[in-house]
C-alpha cells in the first residue's frame, strides 16, 4: 500500500502543478509582457477593417513614446453582441470597445464597463455639452454613462430635385406630394426603417409621442399621439403607395420610379458612386414636420467605452478623449468616406471643420439637432419585436392601431427592468 500511496501523492502533486500552470496561463490570456516590454492596449471596433486600420494609424501616432503598444481589431456587427457577452463571461475582454448605442448601458449594468460619469465627471460634463442632444439621451442611464458617442448615423429624406422642386415640409405636404406622384407610377420608399420600429419612430416623435413616459417607468405607446403616428405611417403604405417590401434607394432614385426616399446619411456617398448619371438631379432634405411641429428623425451610431478589467484605464480614457476631438473625428470621417463607412461626427464642434458640401452639411447638422436615438432603458432591445409585430398587423392585416399599441404597451411594461 505504501508504494501505491506514494505514487498517488506524486500524481496529485503533478496534477495540481499542471492545473495551477494552466490556470495562470488562462488568466493571463498570454497578454503578459516580459519585463521591459511595453504594455498593450487593445481596442475592439464594431465596424470595417478599413476603419480599424485608420484608428490603428491614429493610435500609433498617439501612443508613440508613451510606453504602450496599441492594437485595434475590427469585429462585425453580426457577431459583435455575442462576442462581447462571451468575452465578458470569460473575463477576456479588450481595454476599449465600440458598440451599439444601447449596449453600453446593457454591459455597464452587468458590471463589465466603467461608469465614465463617475470616474471622469469633469471630462464627461464637457463632452456632454459638445454632443448632440439626441445622443446624450441614448447613452445616459440613471446618471451613469458607460460609453460616450463615438459617431452617429442619421435618417434623412432624399429627393430627385429634377422631379420635385420643393421637398415636402409637413405631413400634409408629404401626403399631397405622394398623391400627385401616384398616377404617374411614382412614389416614395423607406430604404431605412421599412415596416419597422425605426421607420415608425420618427413619426411617433413628430406627433409628440414617445416609446416611454418621461420617468421611464412605463410605455407611452397607448397615447393618442402614438396612435395618430401609426395611422399616418400605415396610410403611407395602404393609401399612398409606399412599397411594403424594401427597395434600395440607389435603384429607386436612379431610374426615377421613387423620387422620394427615407434612408440613412451613408447613402449619400453610395448614391454618388452607384448612380453618377443623376449627378446634380438629387438632393437631401429634413424629414417632414408632424403635428408637434418637430421634424425629429431617428439617429443611430456607436458608443465607445472602457471595460472594467482594463489595467490601462487612464491611458484608455486619454485616447477616447483624443478620438472625440475634431482633429481625430475629421480624419476618421475623411477615411470612412473612401470605404463608404459614412458615419457622422458626434462632436458638434467637428462640423465646423468637416470637409462636406455646405448645403449638405447644413441639412445634416440641422437634422442631427432634431433627432433621437433608441431609449437607454434595460429591456428595450427585447421589446422592439412587439412594436414591429404591431406595425405589421396594422399595415398588412388591417388591425386597429389603438388596440395594437395598447397591447404592445403592456408587453413593453413587462420587460422594463428596474
Amino acid at each position: 500500500m505504501k508504494p501505491f500511496k506514494y505514487i498517488l501523492s506524486l500524481l496529485c502533486i503533478s496534477a495540481l502543478i499542471l492545473i495551477s500552470g494552466c490556470g495562470q496561463k488562462e488568466l493571463s490570456g498570454l497578454k503578459q509582457k516580459p519585463a521591459g516590454q511595453p504594455r498593450e492596449l487593445l481596442m475592439w471596433l464594431v465596424g470595417s477593417e478599413s476603419q480599424a486600420k485608420e484608428i490603428q494609424n491614429i493610435g500609433n501616432d498617439f501612443f508613440k513614446d508613451k510606453g504602450i503598444s496599441f492594437r485595434c481589431e475590427a469585429i462585425s456587427w453580426g457577431d459583435a453582441h455575442t462576442k462581447y457577452l462571451t468575452s465578458i463571461a470569460g473575463g477576456v475582454i479588450p481595454d476599449i470597445g465600440t458598440m451599439g448605442l444601447t449596449w453600453g448601458t446593457e454591459f455597464g449594468t452587468l458590471g463589465a464597463m466603467l461608469d465614465l460619469a463617475k470616474e471622469f465627471p469633469e471630462d464627461i460634463k464637457i463632452i456632454k455639452e459638445k454632443t448632440f442632444p439626441g445622443l446624450r439621451n441614448s447613452v445616459e442611464y440613471k446618471g451613469s454613462i458607460y460609453g460616450i458617442p463615438f459617431d452617429l448615423s442619421l435618417q434623412i429624406m432624399f429627393y430627385r430635385s429634377d422631379m420635385i422642386t420643393n421637398p415636402p415640409a409637413t405631413w400634409a405636404e408629404l401626403a399631397d406630394t405622394l398623391r400627385s406622384l401616384k398616377p404617374k407610377g411614382k412614389g416614395m420608399i423607406f430604404d431605412w426603417g421599412s415596416m419597422s420600429w425605426i421607420g415608425y419612430a420618427s413619426y411617433l416623435w413628430q406627433a409628440g409621442g414617445d416609446f416611454y413616459n418621461q420617468e421611464k417607468t412605463s410605455s407611452a405607446l397607448n397615447s393618442e399621439e402614438a396612435t395618430q403616428a401609426l395611422k399616418f405611417f400605415t396610410g403611407l403604405y395602404t393609401d399612398l403607395g409606399v412599397p411594403k417590401t424594401q427597395i434600395p434607394l440607389e435603384q429607386g432614385m436612379r431610374i426615377g420610379d421613387f423620387p422620394l426616399a427615407i434612408s440613412g446619411n451613408w447613402k449619400i456617398d453610395s448614391l454618388r458612386l452607384t448612380a453618377p448619371e443623376i449627378k446634380g438631379k438629387w438632393s437631401i432634405a429634413l424629414l417632414p414636420a408632424g403635428p408637434s411641429g418637430k421634424r425629429t428623425a431617428f439617429m443611430g451610431g456607436r458608443v465607445i467605452g472602457i471595460f472594467s478589467k482594463s489595467k490601462n484605464k487612464q491611458m484608455a480614457w486619454e485616447f477616447i478623449k483624443f478620438l472625440f476631438e475634431p482633429l481625430a473625428q475629421t480624419r476618421l470621417y475623411e477615411a470612412a468616406r473612401l470605404s463608404q463607412d459614412s458615419y457622422l461626427p458626434s462632436n458638434i464642434l467637428t462640423w465646423d471643420k468637416l470637409p462636406m458640401e455646405p448645403e449638405f452639411k447644413l441639412t445634416l447638422k440641422s437634422q442631427a439637432q432634431d433627432a433621437k436615438g433608441p431609449p437607454s432603458i434595460l429591456g428595450w432591445d427585447a421589446s422592439t419585436r412587439f412594436i414591429e409585430e404591431a406595425i405589421q398587423r396594422v399595415v398588412l392585416e388591417g388591425a386597429d392601431a389603438k388596440e395594437e399599441l395598447a397591447k404592445t404597451a403592456g408587453e413593453i411594461d413587462q420587460r422594463i427592468k428596474k
